[in-house]
């Protein structure tokens, strides 16, 4: 049986999924179209999460929590939706992607929509520092997918370079979504820092657990086997491993990526043990939580608060 933890952060995420469809409704037939495509399936929602989980026992309001998940998880749909074109992905965690369920154009469209839904939603948020945090995340994910596109396609960049890069796309979300509940508190500037500390070992941690997952069973992680590199993507293990390599072996991994021999790289990656460094810097930045985490949450609460840490990190 589910705890009552448990039960009140399903009810919170059932009530923001709603709040989504509302806030996204149009009677546009093929927006609304897309928008009961994406809905029909049940999303991870750990934007939401990390909000309800701190922002409760913080003390914010319930609804300015709704507010808040809705809209961060809102900024974070349409920048999914806008990747999988850039990556021309047909699939987005073992199902289609919206491109791949409306094409395109109607795609493109549909990221657009979702954006301009986003202001909407920060409106009413009626705050405008944490409206002005939100949007700087949004001009923040967008200048990291342009840094990607340019630093990690089909070349390896540096581990400092990459470390950016997820700072920029993937810490981000998760940093302001968190100051903004600080904000909601009132919080002086020290902790807001600290809070949004948190959010970039919570992101770093989240990108590295799923560095990994790219190489592991679609079955049990239902993300699909080798999407990165079947993208020409350079991720921890891999740059990890490429650094100690030799210069032969850094031409044979580019020449294996072309031809997609992907169990080929898995080798050298494991010869230089990248899957291990990247394990041993993940778990130092969940670690880096947990410990910022006790700046904020009462002790009774804190070994649930620890365990949803690990489980969502770890792979």
């Amino acid at each position: 049986m589910p705890s009552i933890e448990e039960q009140n952060l399903t009810e919170f995420l059932a009530e923001v999924k709603l709040k989504m469809e509302n806030i996204t409704f149009s009677k546009q037939k093929d927006i609304q179209k897309i928008n009961d495509f994406i809905f029909s399936s049940d999303g991870k929602y750990v934007r939401s999460k990390i909000i309800f989980l701190y922002g409760h026992r913080i003390g914010i309001e319930y609804q300015k929590l709704l507010e808040l998940a809705s809209t961060t998880e809102l900024i974070h749909l349409s920048t999914l939706v806008h990747d999988d074109i850039i990556d021309e992905a047909p699939l987005r965690r073992g199902k289609p992607s919206v491109l791949k369920f409306s094409g395109i154009k109607k795609a493109l469209l549909y990221g657009d929509y979702l954006y301009t839904k986003t202001f909407s939603c920060l409106n009413s948020l009626e705050n405008k520092d944490i409206a002005t945090v939100l949007i700087n995340c949004a001009e923040k994910l967008i200048e990291g997918e342009f840094n990607q596109i340019s630093a990690m396609t089909y070349k390896a960049p540096s581990l400092e370079n990459y470390i950016k890069i997820i700072k920029a796309k993937t810490a981000v979300l998760f940093s302001g979504a968190l100051q903004s509940i600080g904000i909601h508190a009132k919080f002086k500037d020290e902790d807001l820092n600290l809070l949004y500390k948190l959010g970039y070992e919570f992101g770093y941690a989240f990108q590295l657990n799923d560095d990994l997952i790219d190489f592991s069973n679609e079955s049990v992680t239902g993300k699909v086997k080798y999407k990165d590199l079947s993208e020409g993507k350079f991720t921890y293990p891999l740059i990890a491993a490429f650094n100690d390599s030799t210069e032969e072996e850094r031409k044979r991994i580019y020449q294996l990526i072309e031809t997609k021999e992907y169990s080929q790289i898995v080798e050298l990656i494991e010869k230089y043990n990248g899957f291990d460094a990247t394990r041993i810097e993940r778990d130092k930045s969940i670690n880096n939580c947990i410990e910022t985490t006790k700046n904020f949450i009462k002790l009774d609460s804190l070994d649930y608060v620890e365990q949803f840490l690990r489980d969502t990190l770890k792979a």
